[in-house]
């Protein structure tokens, strides 16, 4: 959004208030790179309208911060609420992720320049800017659009004199992805979990500290289930659909020794019964970063779909849940 204007006064979009007629002032400002604006004593009910080279803009939700004073707005840069099925949106892309932000210190409010910044699975580094802004670029070659898409990411944030800082389970959806980044002084590390992947649902996040280096397990041996996707596949109306016969479940993972694709039927009441399952995968590639397994898609209408295995110590992961999946083969 850089470049865009943010008026702030009595508007059709709110934010913070639930009623137009609480916001009584309007002012006008211009965004900075990331589409961010600095400005002083942002009063707690207010009203917005987002433009970009004067065409205005829905406002999808905003979110902010009461001890850092910020607020960070989401808009729809297309204008449209309801994607059609003539748009080409499910295609696969090879546009990478952007993650991006300005860092800022919680308790003074000022942005921190110098802040290290690193994926942690993948290994890109890049550092704030003197103005605190960072950009990250992950590669993202998945489905547009999907819901959920099929692979996280965990950046680090560290300076001297600030707690480390973990936002963890980020979803790696191609195009640019605004983040809300509050460093804490002191020492020992926060850690922020994204929510949203589990079991497709947009739970709030996670946050909770510790005293040292935030480490899951002290294990180096732990599995994880980086991803799972479903290979060829497209999107219709909220379901993940099979369009041709072969179409396989394509698992990344490491430190497993068995990985299965699990689902209930639909229909059949998620719980009520234990879950179906297609059986044990087939491990297809080895390689340092992660294994790759494979198994072809049975003739389902799931309600929920997912991955689980068994890691080297015994212990059962789970991957994300994919949600409705199905088959409609052309005839």
């Amino acid at each position: 959004m850089a470049g865009a204007s943010i008026e702030i006064g009595p508007g059709t979009a709110c934010v913070g208030v639930s009623k137009l007629a609480d916001a009584q002032w309007t002012a006008r400002y211009v965004t900075e790179p990331a589409g961010r604006v600095l400005i002083q004593g942002l009063p707690r009910e207010f009203s917005c309208r987002v433009t970009l080279h004067g065409r205005e803009l829905l406002v999808v939700r905003g979110g902010g911060s009461e001890k850092a004073r910020q607020t960070i707005l989401w808009v729809e840069t297309e204008n449209r609420e309801v994607e059609g099925d003539a748009l080409d949106y499910w295609a696969t892309t090879n546009e990478a992720t952007q993650f991006r932000a300005y860092i800022q210190d919680r308790d003074a409010g000022q942005l921190i320049s110098g802040v290290k910044v690193t994926a942690l699975r993948r290994g890109f580094t890049t550092t704030s800017d003197a103005n605190g802004l960072f950009t990250l670029e992950v590669p993202a070659s998945y489905r547009k659009g999907k819901t959920p898409p099929t692979a996280i990411e965990t950046l680090v944030f560290s300076k001297p004199g600030y707690r480390r800082f973990e936002y963890r389970d980020l979803i790696l959806n191609p195009g640019v992805i605004p983040l809300e980044v509050l460093l804490e002084k002191g020492t020992g590390t926060v850690v922020r979990r994204n929510r949203s992947i589990h079991n497709g649902g947009t739970t709030e996040d996670e946050v909770f500290t510790f005293a040292g280096r935030a480490r899951q397990a002290p294990n180096g041996n732990r599995g994880e289930i980086i991803s799972l996707d479903i290979e060829p596949s497209v999107y219709e109306g909220g379901w993940i659909m099979c369009k041709q016969r072969g179409a396989k479940a394509v698992v990344k993972g490491r430190h497993l020794k068995s990985v299965e694709i699990l689902w209930y039927p639909t229909g059949t009441g998620v719980g009520l019964l234990g879950p179906a399952s297609a059986g044990l995968m087939k491990r297809v590639r080895t390689s340092p970063p992660g294994d790759t397994w494979e198994i072809e898609v049975p003739d389902v209408m799931a309600t929920n779909f997912w991955a689980q295995g068994i890691d080297v110590n015994g212990k059962t992961v789970r991957s994300m849940d994919l949600g409705n999946v199905g088959w409609n083969v052309e005839p």
